[in-house]
């Protein structure tokens, strides 16, 4: 209304005559600049106007959300005057209340929308927002949410906005029905539904009964998909109503669905440009005369096809399909193909790698540059910077060169991650008490990739010092070269393990032969010298050791291992598989005469493809005996299980056969360890509620199982059994938690001993602090 009063002054107090213009003035400027007001009026001091003029200059003023009155009038003195009223500034804005919607993302959606601190305030504009918020909301299925804006004044013509928020609760849906199904049942078109009803879901972390728009259009999405893959053309979804209970808190959904009938292949043909064999082309065609129509299949040859031609240089190949429908529900597929040029790279560009060096990543590239572009050797390229382990996240993309058809620019582009670290730490461990190390650990070591780890370590029972340090690029071909220097002092008389010390000291040597991209052998030597000191009451195996073979040994081990390692994730894998095989064996260069034989397994699925439900399986196996003139392994090369890497819920090194005493001794016997080593586990990842940085937390459920055994025993010894007994296995089952700091991991796990037996050592909380990785 008031625009209209505006203009009907303004026609009033200006002539509808044309004249000329005295002089022109603006009152009630306060934001505004005066210019600015002026260069929308438009008059000057002479000009002619008339009252079409002057309507015109007040629209201007108005249209710039400025105002929220404007007059026009002639003086006595004949200037024409614009009496404006301004809108006030907003002085203030608060939100509060909101939780699903960030603050920072609210503020920038009003920022886009002119509402910030000092903008003019615009009523209609907040009455838009406030609407498009209740309609988020709404699309969330929460249908109580409401959304309230207060303004109240300020000096100096501003206005404080307050925006109060209640998000109300998600409704539930208490009601899913399918109309119109004949031939499958609610259950098997619901089976993957994300929507549910209340109280169905097993999981009580489970949000699938919860209404949201989105989710229910992605139900009906997979409900055309089920049917289009059973080859059911012409269904359709009729409609899909959706009901709210009168207190907003319960939904009601039901959909009106028109099957009609399955259709089967009648006929299968290629058409178009095939540049590569035709015998190619069909191998990737998995249908036939016949089959029941599917779109999946249908889906996935499209891909099949567009990936084979990929796979030599045609990188944007067009594939499509042209079903033709026929009588007797039958339906032919004509498959066009249209290759287009051949494609070839022309740079390789990498981003994000702050701290690697080009070089690294660029020695991981099979696809080359001035080199045709293939679909299989650039997603091979991608997955071997992804086996590095230094990036969290590799992205490659292919980028047309601008005037050409026949090359592409690949921009490599990755988010690195930590891979390693520098700490001084005091932490405790369940199995070593109080640790006090230093450390440095790093797996890209000044960005070139090489793995540098320095260790200075202390427990109550251990002292350990140990440089490593690998090249994994010793030779432009591949050849890894590492170098192992260590130091170890034991005391096992403080764990009630065994009354003996053992100081180690030695230097290693190795090289690693690529044998294909995941498969490496890796042939070592090292030179160790070994001393063990005996306490007051040492086992019964353990003197009997010494008496034959002496108490100070110069042994020179070679090692060869053959590991094939496909992991991708880096700390905490996500998918891929890791194997390897190795056998150490004592030479007779040196003092003993002993090998062990060691296998280890683990493997990874991502469930649903979101890094966040995993399923992880890990087996370690080893075997060991002296051989020529020794019949037995050195005592403290035992394998030995139990504690948080291995079984769980059980004491740390505590399974397995158990030493023995002379007769008359006080001596509590302890876990001997065993040259028959068997440990298994499975775990199902899943993520933890509330916790969004998944990359370096993670929770699982978890089975373990495993023991050690021996091969030979003392016969005076009742408290060994030699072989390995299957019934001897203890289980365990439990909860793990595991967070990798920016310091060190920190990990905790609650198990339960499932079979454990008279003697055996049982511990239902473990957890590890400071430790290095």
């Amino acid at each position: 209304m008031k625009v209209v009063s505006a203009v009907l002054l303004a026609l009033i107090s200006v002539q509808s005559v044309a004249k000329n213009v005295e002089d022109v003035r603006i009152d009630g400027l306060v934001q505004m600049p005066s210019t600015r007001a002026f260069d929308l009026i438009g008059f000057h001091q002479g000009q002619p106007y008339d009252s079409d003029e002057v309507y015109k200059a007040i629209n201007s003023l108005f249209d710039t959300g400025y105002f929220s009155n404007v007059d026009a009038y002639e003086n006595k003195k004949g200037v024409l005057v614009f009496k404006v009223v301004e809108r006030p500034s907003i002085g203030n804005l608060t939100i509060k209340g909101n939780e699903l919607i960030k603050t920072k993302d609210l503020k920038r959606g009003l920022k886009l929308s002119g509402l910030e601190v000092g903008e003019i305030y615009k009523p209609e504009t907040l009455n838009k927002i406030q609407q498009e918020l209740q309609r988020q909301y709404y699309a969330q299925g929460r249908y109580s949410a409401k959304v309230d804006v207060t303004t109240t004044k300020m000096p100096r013509n501003r206005v404080d906005v307050a925006i109060k928020i209640d998000e109300g609760k998600t409704a539930k849906i208490v009601h899913l029905n399918i109309i119109g199904n004949k031939q499958f049942t609610d259950e098997q078109l619901t089976k993957d539904f994300k929507s549910g009803i209340k109280g169905a879901s097993w999981n009580p972390f489970s949000s699938a009964d919860e209404y949201t728009k989105a989710k229910l259009q992605g139900d009906l999405d997979s409900l055309k998909s089920f049917y289009l893959d059973r080859g059911y053309l012409d269904f359709q979804i009729v409609s899909s109503q959706v009901s709210v209970s009168p207190d907003k808190r319960n939904v009601y959904v039901v959909i009106n669905v028109s099957e009609g009938k399955p259709y089967t292949v009648n006929k299968v043909a290629l058409n178009g440009s095939l540049p590569i064999s035709e015998d190619l082309v069909w191998k990737q065609i998995d249908q036939k005369k016949g089959d029941v129509f599917s779109r999946s299949k249908v889906t996935k040859t499209i891909e099949d096809i567009t990936n084979k031609l990929g796979d030599f240089g045609y990188l944007f190949a067009n594939v499509n399909v042209i079903p033709e429908k026929l009588p007797d529900h039958k339906v032919n597929l004509t498959y066009q193909i249209s290759p287009g040029p051949k494609v070839y790279v022309r740079r390789i560009v990498f981003s994000g790698n702050s701290e690697t060096q080009d070089e690294v990543l660029r020695r991981e590239m099979t696809q080359f540059e001035g080199a045709l572009a293939t679909r299989s050797e650039i997603e091979d390229s991608k997955r071997r910077i992804e086996r590095l382990g230094f990036f969290s996240n590799v992205d490659v993309k292919t980028r047309r060169v601008p005037g050409t058809t026949d090359e592409v620019d690949l921009d490599v582009s990755v988010e690195e991650q930590a891979s390693g670290s520098i700490q001084a730490s005091i932490g405790f461990s369940d199995s070593d008490g109080v640790v006090l190390g230093f450390g440095i650990s790093k797996s890209n070591f000044l960005g070139t990739g090489n793995k540098l780890a320095f260790n200075a370590q202390r427990s109550n029972k251990t002292s350990n010092y140990a440089i490593n340090y690998t090249n994994p690029y010793f030779t432009v071909d591949g050849v890894s070269r590492g170098v192992q220097l260590f130091y170890q002092t034991s005391d096992y008389a403080a764990d009630d393990v065994e009354d003996y010390q053992l100081d180690e000291i030695g230097l290693g040597l190795s090289y690693g032969y690529p044998i294909s991209d995941t498969q490496r052998l890796t042939f070592g030597a090292t030179v160790k010298k070994t001393t063990v000191k005996l306490g007051s009451t040492p086992s019964l195996e353990t003197s009997s050791y010494i008496d034959k073979y002496g108490n100070s040994y110069n042994d020179v081990l070679g090692s060869i291992t053959w590991s094939d390692s496909d992991l991708i994730g880096g700390v905490l894998p996500t998918n891929g598989y890791s194997t390897s095989a190795s056998l150490q064996v004592s030479t007779p260069l040196g003092d003993q005469k002993y090998y062990k034989i060691g296998l280890n397994s683990q493997k990874y699925w991502n469930i649903d493809n979101s890094n966040l439900w995993l399923f992880h399986v890990k087996g370690r196996v080893g075997y060991g005996n002296g051989y020529g003139s020794s019949d037995e392994l050195p005592f403290f090369e035992n394998y030995f299980a139990g504690g948080s890497y291995s079984v769980r819920g059980y004491s740390s090194s505590s399974l397995g056969p158990k030493n023995s005493y002379p007769p008359g001794s006080t001596s509590t016997p302890s876990a001997l360890g065993g040259n028959i080593l068997t440990t298994a586990t499975a775990e199902l990842i899943f993520p933890m509620p509330g916790v969004e940085d998944h990359k370096s937390v993670r929770t699982a459920l978890f089975l373990d199982a495993g023991n050690v055994f021996a091969s030979h025993c003392l016969p005076s010894n009742n408290m060994c059994k030699e072989g390995f007994d299957p019934s001897e296995l203890r289980y365990s089952m439990g909860l793990s938690w595991t967070w990798i700091t920016p310091i060190a991991p920190l990990s905790f796990n609650i198990a339960k001993a499932l079979n454990a037996k008279e003697g055996d050592k049982t511990d239902f909380f473990q957890f590890q602090l400071g430790t290095t990785f």
